[in-house]
């Protein structure tokens, strides 16, 4: 009996190495290998060039909080590398200013915020205090009121937390423990090392369409996409897919029935491509890292950047990861097995999906932040749940 199973698992390497040996043979998958580091380093090229993004017109009148306003904004731009989002702040001196770049469609939209904004914050009369310039074609106004809004609500946060502790102080008499000022210099340091990180204080908003909850505490998340990744992603499921018409094939001229049932030929067929690709995806994420920290650092080299990028917890994330998103490429397909029977239809199904998922999929952008129809059509797609990983 131990033989019987030793020589089982020798067929199963045998079969694995010959779906391999063929998979390298063939020109169009070879083609798609070598398409990763070329997509990685173009794409990587691209997300290190300035954002064009959408502009909003931003003029903010002398007063208060108008240096913190302006860092706050220049912190969410598109032009911030550390950012995120799709909206470009471009800054004017006046609101005839302003307005002119509105109605000259220099900019999508206009905010002018008062000189006095922090005093109507602060006594509860904020209503109606930023004047706004939209076009009837405007379509991001709304996200952009929104980030306007947080960066006030955040200098509002802070002014009320530092009035807080000063009463505190007071009332409770600890200047007869303690030097107030450095308990509120520590207090003040303690909360705006720790505002951003979720543990002072977060919100959640919830999402009607899709009940699910996402973490706001930083209000630069418009799109959160990770362009690099999602191409890779894309990248992998067209394997997957391939490997489906290779079975189709295998199926059609009787190959390796003896092996294993149907539906472990269909699971393996599937994986193998799955598999390889993969590989060369977790070294191109791993080298894309790499001449990122290299550029940011200065004076570190490739070699020395490549050694200090990923430690060994990072690879073992980036390779769970991969091997989750291929069991659900795997489970993908299996669901497309039962509507597309045919290899022809296969065939023609992968262009389709391909498509979609580049474009209903956060790959390059969030379109669900647009229009909620595609907060449900980008989980029709697997490429969206390893982004979400």
């Amino acid at each position: 009996m131990k033989r019987e199973r030793i020589h089982r698992w020798k067929q199963y390497g045998i079969w694995f190495r010959l779906l391999v040996k063929r998979l390298l043979k063939q020109p169009a998958f070879v083609g798609l290998l070598a398409l990763i580091p070329l997509l990685g380093y173009g794409v990587g090229v691209l997300e290190q060039e300035p954002a064009a993004g959408a502009v909003v017109a931003v003029c903010v009148e002398e007063g208060e909080w108008s240096e913190e306003i302006l860092s706050g904004l220049k912190a969410l731009s598109a032009e911030n590398p550390e950012s995120v989002s799709v909206l470009r702040y471009v800054f004017y001196e006046s609101d005839a200013q302003t307005r002119q770049a509105v109605v000259s469609s220099e900019a999508d939209c206009g905010f002018v915020i008062g000189k006095d904004i922090a005093r109507r914050i602060k006594e509860g009369e904020w209503q109606d205090s930023i004047k706004v310039y939209e076009t009837s074609a405007s379509s991001i106004t709304g996200m952009a009121q929104e980030r306007v809004a947080g960066v006030l609500f955040r200098l509002y946060s802070e002014n009320g937390y530092w009035e807080y502790l000063e009463d505190l102080a007071d009332r409770e008499g600890l200047a007869r423990e303690y030097q107030t000022e450095e308990l509120l210099s520590f207090a003040r340091q303690a909360y705006e090392t720790h505002l951003v990180d979720g543990s002072t204080f977060s919100f959640l908003y919830r999402d009607d369409l899709d009940g699910q909850y996402n973490n706001d505490t930083s209000v630069g998340n418009d799109t959160a996409v990770f362009p690099v990744k999602g191409v890779f992603a894309v990248l992998i499921f067209i394997s997957g897919m391939c490997g489906m018409l290779e079975y189709e094939k295998d199926q059609r001229e009787k190959r390796f029935l003896r092996l294993a049932p149907n539906w472990l030929t269909y699971i393996v067929n599937i994986w193998v491509p799955t598999i390889l690709t993969s590989l060369a995806v977790l070294c191109c994420l791993w080298l894309t890292d790499a001449l990122r920290y290299s550029a940011a650092d200065g004076t570190a080299g490739m070699a020395e950047a490549a050694l200090r990028v990923w430690s060994p917890g990072v690879w073992r994330r980036e390779a769970a990861h991969l091997i989750l998103y291929q069991g659900m490429i795997i489970c993908y397909c299996g669901i497309l097995r039962v509507f597309l029977r045919r290899q022809e239809t296969i065939a023609a199904a992968i262009p389709i999906l391909t498509l979609g998922s580049l474009v209903c999929a956060p790959v390059f952008i969030r379109l669900a932040s647009y229009a909620p129809l595609f907060a449900a059509l980008e989980k029709l797609f697997p490429a969206a749940y390893y982004l979400a990983l």
